[in-house]
């Protein structure tokens, strides 16, 4: 692993930490899972639809109430004590899990989360803050999940998939595609 890969690796991770504290400030009593990891993804989507970039680097997983992003749900895994490999420490720090119910006192990192990063998780928070988790499992992410093709890998949701799913139009998923991939995989290589 070069000097230059870890050292992005790190950087990934510390926006992702920075990004997951940014949400948890604005609930000083916890958040579930399902309602964390919603705000997550549709601030990704978000960011996707208006800049062309992700806003964390972690990959999603579709599950049946919602998307995971598998890092950071790997990590509060950990977090709650689930055994799984891995070295999490430094991410989980002043991070605390209770019955899918994520917890924090330590507030985020503001160098890692951009004017445009925070416009995206403040419409997210607000769209989502007050929702009850019961609800969360709504008619936008089964929308979500139509969009996703049919395939051995059904449950990953490309960057590409996340956008199409928001209506992106077909000049920015082309944008993103550029962007992102060098050459396209064939699941992103069709056209909706």
């Amino acid at each position: 692993l070069s000097s230059s890969s870890a050292a992005s690796d790190v950087y990934k991770r510390q926006k992702m930490r920075a990004v997951l504290l940014y949400i948890m400030q604005c609930f000083p009593h916890g958040v579930e899972f399902i309602k964390l990891f919603k705000i997550l993804y549709f601030a990704q989507q978000d960011h996707l639809l208006k800049y062309g970039k992700v806003l964390i680097e972690d990959s999603f997983k579709a599950l049946k109430h919602g998307p995971v992003p598998t890092y950071i749900y790997k990590a509060l895994q950990i977090a709650e004590r689930m055994q799984l490999e891995g070295n999490f420490d430094e991410f989980l720090i002043n991070i605390k899990v209770h019955d899918k119910k994520v917890y924090t006192s330590a507030t985020p990192n503001m160098d890692y989360i951009s004017g445009s990063n925070r416009r995206c998780l403040d419409d997210a928070i607000a769209q989502y803050k007050d929702i009850t988790s019961d609800m969360l499992h709504d008619s936008a992410w089964e929308e979500v999940m139509t969009c996703i093709p049919d395939a051995p890998q059904k449950n990953c949701i490309t960057i590409i998939d996340i956008a199409r799913a928001g209506k992106a139009t077909k000049e920015m998923v082309d944008y993103i595609r550029c962007l992102l991939y060098t050459s396209p995989s064939p699941r992103d290589a069709h056209e909706s």
